[in-house]
Order: structure tokens, then C-alpha cells, then sequence
């Protein structure tokens, strides 16, 4: 996709007609229990303790209403599967999200329930999820499609990924948190130059702002935040990894002050477990071998 084309689509994105819902249904492969979980906008499979999120709604790949609730069933899935040790969250062809739809927006009406307040639910549980959720951006990832890679713990690009907020050239505001979690990433004078000018970020300066953790291969997108999914599965405590997401994500909206303190009131209740314990003995003894 070059430039011309991904501002093609960043227009279709906020002023275009949103693609009518996909007759063609996919199954999610995630055991017994979920396979009659029927999906129209994302696919879901898992490559053994991965589960995968593939939002299939093209040419845009929007984060419609219809694809927020398909996602928060698919994390339900993850919820509730003790197999499923990470998530990893991706699109299809050459577009990972490009933004939020016009038409639901459009349709919006003061005192109904917003596209923004259902994104909000949604990217703030992903935020605090207790297992880890990796953003494998295949393409271009714009508006409330890079909010949503904004709100995943790593995001692994592409060499031909390309990200903007283009809200205020559409009229809008980066609504779904983009405005307080881009520049937590990339710092205030940066994300302010990006939101104000909506300019088409390259992957390679994405990695340079912070935007990103890695750039890889286009063909090596989706299986490298899979190896890192099942790397993180090994290597990481798993109860230990749900109170420090749950608490990173609490505390944004603490005081500093109140925020170490209650960092420090969570050390103290995990310090103190069995399996902190055992996990630490683990991994002395690995350093010792």
C-alpha cells in the first residue's frame, strides 16, 4: 500500500459507506466449549496456547460496533480457556484496522449508548487483561483501528506498516483513548503532531517514536507475535502478570504519590504467596544451570 493509497483509505475510513456484514460465518477453534461461537467480522483460531483475533472485514477492517463485540466475546474466550496463556490480535491482506466506520458514527445521536463508550469498555480490557494481548499490525493501522493497537501490551509491525490519527481532518477527535495512550508511548509534542496533522507514519519511525516494539518482515508479522505469545507463556508468571497489568492499567488515573503506594501494597500481597515462592525458586535455579 503506498501513501496515496493509505490516504485513500483513511478517507473511506471516516467518510465512506461501512461494508455490509459478511454472509460467510467462521468458526472459533478454541476447544470444545467455543466452536458453535459463530463470527462475522473477526476469525478466531489458536496455534496451540495462542488464541488469534483476525478482524476479516475488508477493504477497511473497521472497528465497528458489530467487530467490538465480536473481539470482547473473543477475549471471554481466552477469559475463561485456562489453555489460552496469550492473545494475539491482528488483521487481514494488508490492513490491520483502519479506523472506526462512518456510518455507526454517522447514526450517532445525543443520549444513546456511543461507538466510543463500547470501544472504551473493550480497549480498557484489553488494557488490563490479566494474560498478555500482542498487536500484530500487518498493514496500515489508523484512527479507532490504532487506538486498538494502542491499547495491546507489545505491538509488532510490519517493514510496510503505516499508522495515523487522522480524526481531526474528518471532524472528530481521536475518541476511543488514543489521545491519552499515544502519548504515554511516544510523548506529548509527538503524539500532538501526529493527532494535529494526521500525518502517515512509517513503520521505521514508528519504532524510533516508541509507537511500536519491533519491525519485522510483512510475511512474518503474524508468526512472530505468536513465538513471542508462546515465549511470554514460558517465561513469565502467570499470576504475577495479572496484578501488574491490572495495576499499570489502575494506575494512570492515580496521583503519583498514591501510585507507588499502591505498586507497593501489590508487591506485598504477591511477595508473600506459594507460587511467588516457587517461581522464584524456579528461576534462581535456572540461573544457577
Amino acid at each position: 500500500m503506498n501513501r496515496r493509497d493509505v490516504l485513500k483509505v483513511t478517507a473511506a475510513t471516516a467518510l465512506g459507506a461501512a461494508a455490509t456484514l459478511s454472509s460467510n460465518s467462521v468458526l472459533a477453534q478454541s476447544g470444545a466449549e467455543d466452536t458453535s461461537t459463530k463470527f462475522k467480522n473477526i476469525i478466531v483460531t489458536r496455534d496451540k496456547g495462542i488464541l488469534i483475533l483476525r478482524i476479516n472485514k475488508l477493504p477497511r477492517n473497521e472497528v465497528s460496533q458489530a467487530t467490538l463485540n465480536e473481539l470482547n466475546i473473543g477475549i471471554d474466550i481466552a477469559a475463561k480457556d485456562k489453555s489460552i496463556g496469550a492473545i494475539v490480535v491482528t488483521g487481514t491482506e494488508n490492513v490491520f484496522s483502519a479506523g472506526a466506520g462512518s456510518d455507526a458514527l454517522q447514526e450517532q445521536t445525543a443520549g444513546m449508548p456511543t461507538h466510543a463508550s463500547l470501544a472504551h469498555q473493550v480497549f480498557n480490557r484489553i488494557e488490563s487483561f490479566p494474560k498478555p494481548i500482542i498487536a500484530a499490525i500487518n498493514g496500515y493501522s489508523g484512527g479507532g483501528g490504532n487506538e486498538l493497537a494502542l491499547a495491546c501490551d507489545i505491538r509488532i509491525a510490519g517493514k510496510s506498516a503505516k499508522f495515523s490519527q487522522p480524526e481531526l481532518q474528518v471532524g472528530l477527535i481521536p475518541g476511543f483513548g488514543g489521545m491519552q495512550r499515544l502519548r504515554r508511548y511516544i510523548g506529548l509534542g509527538k503524539a500532538m503532531d501526529m493527532m494535529i496533522t494526521g500525518r502517515v507514519i512509517e513503520a521505521d519511525e514508528a519504532l524510533s517514536l516508541g509507537l511500536v516494539t519491533s519491525v519485522v518482515a510483512d510475511t512474518q508479522v503474524l508468526e512472530t507475535a505468536v513465538l513471542m505469545g508462546k515465549k511470554l507463556i514460558e517465561d513469565v508468571n502467570a499470576p504475577a502478570l495479572a496484578i501488574f497489568k491490572e495495576r499499570m492499567a489502575a494506575s494512570y488515573s492515580e496521583p503519583f504519590a498514591t501510585a507507588l503506594k499502591n505498586d507497593q501494597l501489590a508487591f506485598d500481597r504477591v511477595v508473600v504467596t506459594e507460587e511467588a515462592h516457587e517461581a522464584l525458586q524456579r528461576f534462581i535455579a535456572k540461573q544457577k544451570g
